[in-house]
């Protein structure tokens, strides 16, 4: 009897057995470069969003303005902050067609979103007792997609240097000198945690800063709130008294005068 050509079991066993194996093999190296090319994608997308999110904050907490708030007769630089939000004035304005504007950054909890809020009417009463301005603010999402939040404020008074969580105008009576925001669970980052410090420009608020001395004071303030700034004319009969000897102290170079002419008259007449 003529035996016919073929394969044997075990001889198909071993070869479907190669096969298999040969296939996970291909299929593992497939997935593992699906998933490569999907953290690559959203790693991409995740710089882009913190980039335009860091730039926006880097623009506007530089610019920030030791705006004058309106507390029990008395005023100081606006800057409240929270570990969840952070609020003070800048002239770097983003929503509101640029310009000087109230600027909050707040944490909405559910989902997780970082909420940039501008308003570009407000006055030293409403920002010291916390009263709504005229108008709705403009609010936009800067950041999304991470777990958690927080702001953080540096004091530094040269001799003594610590982060803080929160922050009071009234009680500091100065500024932060830069601010940091932590952020953990952003998808796309191999550690998962992001942080950004800041550093405020703006000089402290002391002696040399703004303080409320008359009625006077309170609508220049008022003044720079609703748009204005230093040098676009100052309220005449601001900037000194004619004849006190002492230059004016108005921000809009207006009216300052010296009483050196009137001495000199008072002379001319004795003689």
């Amino acid at each position: 009897m003529q035996r016919q050509a073929g394969f044997t079991l075990l001889e198909v066993i071993i070869a479907m057995t190669v096969l298999a194996l040969v296939a996970g093999i291909c299929y593992a190296a497939f997935h593992l470069g699906i998933r490569a090319v999907e953290r690559g994608e959203a790693a991409v997308v995740t710089a882009q969003r913190l980039r335009v999110a860091t730039d926006v904050m880097i623009r506007q907490v530089k610019s920030t303005v030791a705006q004058p708030a309106l507390v029990d007769e008395d005023t100081y630089p606006y800057c409240v902050g929270s570990p969840t939000s952070f609020s003070f004035v800048t002239t770097a304005g983003q929503l509101s067609g640029g310009g000087r504007a109230r600027v909050t950054y707040r944490l909405n909890p559910d989902p997780p979103q970082l909420v940039l809020e501008e308003s570009p009417h407000f006055t030293a009463d409403s920002l010291g007792s916390g009263t709504p301005e005229a108008g709705e603010p403009h609010t936009a999402v800067l950041l999304d997609g991470f777990k958690t939040l927080a702001f953080h404020y540096l004091y530094d008074d040269g001799s003594e240097s610590e982060w803080r969580s929160s922050w009071d105008c009234v009680a500091e009576e100065v500024l932060p000198n830069a601010i940091r925001i932590e952020i953990e669970g952003l998808a796309g980052l191999e550690e998962g945690e992001w942080g950004q410090e800041i550093p405020i420009m703006a000089g402290a608020f002391g002696e040399g800063g703004l303080e409320l001395g008359g009625e006077n004071d309170v609508a220049e303030c008022d003044e720079l709130g609703a748009g204005g700034g230093p040098g676009e004319g100052g309220t005449p009969g601001s900037g000194g008294t004619a004849g006190s000897g002492k230059a004016g102290n108005g921000h809009g170079g207006g009216g300052g005068g010296t009483g050196d002419g009137d001495n000199e008259d008072d002379g001319g007449d004795e003689e």
